[in-house]
């Protein structure tokens, strides 16, 4: 998100109305009164289809198109007695981007999904990353990080991740405005 130019700081409003623009919903005339109430509230529907659509867009987009912060302040970490770390992830993060610990020769970018062969391999002492070739698993919640060497103290260097906006805003880059369009209202 380098151009901030192209950045989107939406409040719920603000998205609802680029919805309506996008979809072309928007009321186009408002010289006449026509009263119904057996419609559907649709700003609530939309705001339905908004939310799962940022939802999604958080979990699935690039990177470059979301908001991101170095949340090293807000993470728990516990390291057993064989240099496995434990980090329990701030509620706000929704994804993982860039992890390292001092010591490590190199940051972590792509993170090992639990319940794979690749995750199942960092469980043995033999196998598991280490200093050099460092790993993540991700499990959700929770990223567990191989490894440092035994009774090492567990210090985080980087702990950038795509974050839901503190103040509930949609927070987004323009090439974004392309998913709406796609986005199936049914």
């Amino acid at each position: 998100m380098e151009n901030r130019n192209q950045i989107y700081d939406l409040n719920e409003q603000g998205i609802l109305e680029l919805w309506k623009r996008i979809h072309h919903l928007e009321q186009v005339r408002t010289d006449g009164l026509v009263e119904r109430t057996d419609g559907i509230d649709l700003d609530a529907w939309l705001l339905t289809h908004i939310k799962q659509w940022y939802a999604r867009l958080l979990e699935t987009a690039p990177v470059e198109w979301l908001p991101v912060e170095d949340v090293i302040n807000d993470v728990r970490m516990s390291i057993d007695s064989e240099g496995v770390v434990v980090a329990q992830v701030p509620v706000q993060c929704v994804r993982p981007v860039e992890w390292k610990l001092a010591g490590w020769k190199r940051s972590v970018t792509h993170f090992v999904k639990a319940g794979t062969v690749e995750a199942e391999v960092q469980t043995c002492v033999w196998t598991r990353g280490a200093k050099e070739n460092p790993a993540v698993v991700d499990c959700g919640n929770t990223l567990i990080l191989y490894s440092l060497n035994s009774g090492e103290r567990a210090i985080l260097e980087t702990a950038r991740c795509v974050v839901r906006p503190a103040d509930g805003n949609y927070r987004f880059h323009n090439a974004a405005l392309g998913t709406i369009r796609d986005w199936h209202l049914s």
